[in-house]
Protein backbone atom coordinates (compact mmCIF):
# COMPACT_ATOMS: atom_id res chain seq x y z
CA UNK A 1 0.00 0.00 0.00
CA UNK A 2 1.32 3.13 -1.41
CA UNK A 3 0.67 6.98 -0.31
CA UNK A 4 1.51 8.73 -3.08
CA UNK A 5 2.95 12.06 -2.32
CA UNK A 6 4.48 15.12 -5.00
CA UNK A 7 7.29 17.58 -5.12
CA UNK A 8 5.89 21.15 -5.14
CA UNK A 9 7.95 23.47 -7.60
CA UNK A 10 7.05 26.40 -5.59
CA UNK A 11 10.10 25.68 -3.52
CA UNK A 12 13.58 25.73 -4.00
CA UNK A 13 14.72 23.27 -4.08
CA UNK A 14 11.59 21.49 -4.35
CA UNK A 15 9.80 19.84 -1.60
CA UNK A 16 7.98 16.59 -0.99
CA UNK A 17 4.21 16.84 0.47
CA UNK A 18 1.36 14.53 0.39
CA UNK A 19 -2.46 14.83 0.59
CA UNK A 20 -4.86 14.71 3.49
CA UNK A 21 -8.01 15.03 4.44
CA UNK A 22 -7.98 16.67 8.60
CA UNK A 23 -11.17 15.47 10.57
CA UNK A 24 -11.95 16.59 14.28
CA UNK A 25 -15.71 16.16 15.70
CA UNK A 26 -14.71 18.38 18.24
CA UNK A 27 -13.95 20.97 15.96
CA UNK A 28 -16.26 20.32 13.23
CA UNK A 29 -13.81 20.44 10.31
CA UNK A 30 -13.26 17.72 7.38
CA UNK A 31 -11.13 19.55 4.74
CA UNK A 32 -8.25 18.49 2.40
CA UNK A 33 -4.57 19.87 3.10
CA UNK A 34 -1.62 19.74 1.77
CA UNK A 35 1.62 18.28 4.50
CA UNK A 36 4.92 19.14 4.20
CA UNK A 37 6.89 15.87 4.68
CA UNK A 38 9.51 16.92 6.91
CA UNK A 39 11.74 14.76 8.76
CA UNK A 40 12.73 17.44 10.98
CA UNK A 41 9.43 17.97 12.61
CA UNK A 42 9.11 15.56 15.28
CA UNK A 43 5.50 16.12 15.30
CA UNK A 44 2.79 16.15 12.86
CA UNK A 45 1.57 20.35 12.98
CA UNK A 46 -0.73 23.01 11.64
CA UNK A 47 0.63 26.21 10.85
CA UNK A 48 -0.84 29.91 10.56
CA UNK A 49 -1.86 29.55 7.25
CA UNK A 50 -4.07 26.22 7.42
CA UNK A 51 -5.31 27.07 10.97
CA UNK A 52 -7.00 30.32 9.42
CA UNK A 53 -8.13 28.16 6.19
CA UNK A 54 -9.69 25.60 8.55
CA UNK A 55 -11.06 28.29 10.35
CA UNK A 56 -9.49 27.01 14.03
CA UNK A 57 -10.04 29.19 17.45
CA UNK A 58 -6.62 28.32 18.99
CA UNK A 59 -8.41 29.80 21.89
CA UNK A 60 -10.99 27.01 21.95
CA UNK A 61 -8.19 24.67 22.40
CA UNK A 62 -5.96 22.94 25.14
CA UNK A 63 -2.40 24.35 25.37
CA UNK A 64 0.35 21.83 24.61
CA UNK A 65 2.57 20.40 27.42
CA UNK A 66 5.58 22.27 25.25
CA UNK A 67 5.94 24.73 22.83
CA UNK A 68 7.27 24.30 19.32
CA UNK A 69 10.24 25.61 18.59
CA UNK A 70 12.34 25.88 15.02
CA UNK A 71 14.58 28.16 12.93
CA UNK A 72 12.12 30.90 13.92
CA UNK A 73 11.85 30.62 17.59
CA UNK A 74 9.31 29.28 19.87
CA UNK A 75 5.65 29.48 18.86
CA UNK A 76 2.62 28.94 20.89
CA UNK A 77 1.06 25.62 20.63
CA UNK A 78 -2.53 24.10 20.95
CA UNK A 79 -3.68 20.27 20.40
CA UNK A 80 -6.31 19.10 18.92
CA UNK A 81 -6.83 15.70 20.95
CA UNK A 82 -9.33 14.18 18.35
CA UNK A 83 -7.71 14.83 14.83
CA UNK A 84 -7.51 12.11 12.56
CA UNK A 85 -5.67 12.18 9.18
CA UNK A 86 -7.38 10.49 6.28
CA UNK A 87 -5.09 9.49 3.33
CA UNK A 88 -5.65 7.89 -0.21
CA UNK A 89 -3.43 5.32 -0.95
CA UNK A 90 -2.40 4.90 -4.64
CA UNK A 91 -5.24 1.58 -5.14
CA UNK A 92 -7.83 4.00 -3.98
CA UNK A 93 -7.79 2.53 -0.52
CA UNK A 94 -8.29 5.27 2.03
CA UNK A 95 -6.20 4.81 5.33
CA UNK A 96 -7.06 6.83 8.52
CA UNK A 97 -3.85 7.63 11.14
CA UNK A 98 -5.49 9.00 14.72
CA UNK A 99 -3.08 11.56 16.56
CA UNK A 100 -2.56 14.19 18.47
CA UNK A 101 -2.12 16.87 15.74
CA UNK A 102 -0.53 19.97 16.91
CA UNK A 103 -1.15 23.33 16.35
CA UNK A 104 1.43 26.39 16.34
CA UNK A 105 0.49 29.85 15.70
CA UNK A 106 2.62 33.03 15.42
CA UNK A 107 1.93 36.42 17.60
CA UNK A 108 1.70 38.05 13.78
CA UNK A 109 1.23 41.32 15.79
CA UNK A 110 5.00 41.03 16.50
CA UNK A 111 6.28 40.31 13.11
CA UNK A 112 6.73 43.19 10.09
CA UNK A 113 4.92 42.83 7.49
CA UNK A 114 7.29 40.85 5.33
CA UNK A 115 7.55 38.35 8.77
CA UNK A 116 3.72 37.95 8.28
CA UNK A 117 3.63 37.82 4.63
CA UNK A 118 6.68 34.30 4.98
CA UNK A 119 4.82 33.04 7.83
CA UNK A 120 1.68 33.38 6.21
CA UNK A 121 3.08 31.20 3.52
CA UNK A 122 4.58 28.04 5.69
CA UNK A 123 3.17 24.77 4.91
CA UNK A 124 1.50 22.78 8.10
CA UNK A 125 4.57 19.70 8.51
CA UNK A 126 3.96 15.67 8.42
CA UNK A 127 6.31 14.79 11.19
CA UNK A 128 8.07 11.84 12.42
CA UNK A 129 4.89 11.08 14.54
CA UNK A 130 2.90 9.89 11.12
CA UNK A 131 6.70 9.43 9.14
CA UNK A 132 7.68 6.46 11.24
CA UNK A 133 4.31 4.74 11.03
CA UNK A 134 5.48 4.38 7.02
CA UNK A 135 8.40 3.89 5.01
CA UNK A 136 9.09 6.75 3.28
CA UNK A 137 10.66 7.04 -0.31
CA UNK A 138 11.84 10.44 -1.65
CA UNK A 139 14.00 10.28 -4.00
CA UNK A 140 13.70 13.41 -6.49
CA UNK A 141 15.99 12.29 -9.18
CA UNK A 142 13.09 9.52 -10.10
CA UNK A 143 10.54 11.95 -9.03
CA UNK A 144 8.74 9.47 -6.31
CA UNK A 145 7.46 10.79 -2.91
CA UNK A 146 5.64 8.02 -1.12
CA UNK A 147 4.80 6.53 2.53
CA UNK A 148 4.56 2.48 2.05
CA UNK A 149 3.10 -0.17 4.47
Amino acid sequence: MKILGYFDARFEPPAPFVRATIESKSLKIKRLLHLHIDTGASVTTLLDKDTNYLGIDVRKLKRAERSIGGLGGLINTYVIEDAILFFRAGDGEVIQEKLRLFVGVHDLLKLSPEEKLLIMRMPSLLGRDIIYRYRLVCDKNRDEVYLER
